[in-house]
């Protein structure tokens, strides 16, 4: 069960565990949330989110069993926000927690129903609560009406674990199971493995399967090769790099590797140029040989604009992109 007792706190996501908390606390006093209504919660699928706002439905339905909680996805908001015997009466906007998690996935068309019940929701104080993979500002598709309502509450995001993280929380995880293992097996595991709390949960459970199989403490060189396959699908590449560029910004890949020169192409490709010079070991000339045989200088020039820093947007999808392969 996730809950408050089974979340790790660490520098990447401190803050938003406070303000779940302080939001439980106001909710169940019914005390108006006045500087975190919306609490808006953003970042990398595997953070966190989920974890945090189901421990708060937890702990609110613990201390308060007479509240009426409702959580439920962007996605089955969509059908929900139809029914007008329940979504679009005075109830919704009468609940005392509402949660709705992935907003990314919300449609354009349900939006302004949903604009609706926030404001709606914030003249009664009721406490609403929203997870996305992007914060507000990113959610183009959404009206402004939606957005700049979710941005005028607290806004906290959730960062990949880094190493250090990583770490405590296999370590966490490995008295918590009782699985004996020694520390360098650890350090392995929290240099080698991503930042998502999911796939560290995972590698727990692999690890807990390889020490009852072999009935032993696998040393470093074993569980080594035991994860060697998962961490070379999951190692990025400039062909995984592109995909996933072209997925973002709904390009083809195989425009990203052409010579077109439309301002379509022209992002999408400096941004995979400059992720590739960050997680991969080609060489800037590498590189420009797989996007549409570019020499070293427009590399490198891509490179350069991506990472000043001056465009905010770009800056933030660069962030999210390349926190999926960290």
């Amino acid at each position: 069960m996730q809950t408050f007792a089974r979340w790790i706190s660490t520098a990447e996501n401190s803050a938003a565990r406070q303000a779940v908390g302080y939001v439980a606390d106001c909710v169940s006093s019914a005390r108006p949330c006045r500087d975190a209504n919306p609490l808006y919660l953003h970042g990398p699928t595997g953070t966190g989110k989920t974890h945090l706002v189901a421990a708060l439905a937890h702990e609110l339905a613990r201390r308060r069993p007479d509240l009426a909680i409702h959580a439920l996805s962007a996605k089955d908001a969509a059908s929900a926000l139809s029914n007008q015997t329940n979504w679009q009466s005075d109830a919704a906007e009468t609940w005392d927690l509402l949660v709705v998690e992935d907003l990314q996935f919300l449609p354009t068309r349900a939006a302004e129903t949903l604009a609706a019940i926030v404001e709606g929701r914030l003249a009664r104080r009721r406490q609403t609560v929203v997870t996305s993979t992007a914060g507000p500002a990113q959610l183009t598709h959404l009206p402004a009406r939606l957005t700049s309502r979710l941005a005028e509450g607290l806004v906290v995001r959730l960062a990949p674990l880094g190493q250090a993280s990583r770490m405590a929380f296999l370590q966490d995880r490995i008295e918590r199971w009782q699985i004996a293992v020694g520390r360098d097996v650890l350090t392995w595991l929290a240099e080698n493995l991503s930042g998502s709390a999911r796939q560290l949960e995972g590698a727990v459970a692999r690890l807990e399967t390889l020490v009852r199989v072999h009935d032993c403490v696998p040393d470093r060189a074993t569980v080594a090769e035991h994860f060697r396959a998962e961490l070379e699908a999951a190692r990025p590449t400039v062909e995984r790099i592109a995909e996933r560029v072209g997925r973002h910004y709904r390009v083809d890949p195989r425009v990203l590797q052409s010579r077109r020169r439309s301002r379509s192409a022209l992002l999408p490709r400096q941004v995979a140029m400059a992720l590739a010079r960050r997680l991969t070991r080609l060489s800037l000339e590498q590189i420009g040989a797989y996007f549409g045989g570019r020499d070293h200088s427009t590399v490198l020039h891509a490179c350069r604009k991506v990472e000043s820093g001056r465009d905010a947007a770009l800056s933030w999808a660069v962030c999210q992109l390349q926190a999926e392969f960290a």
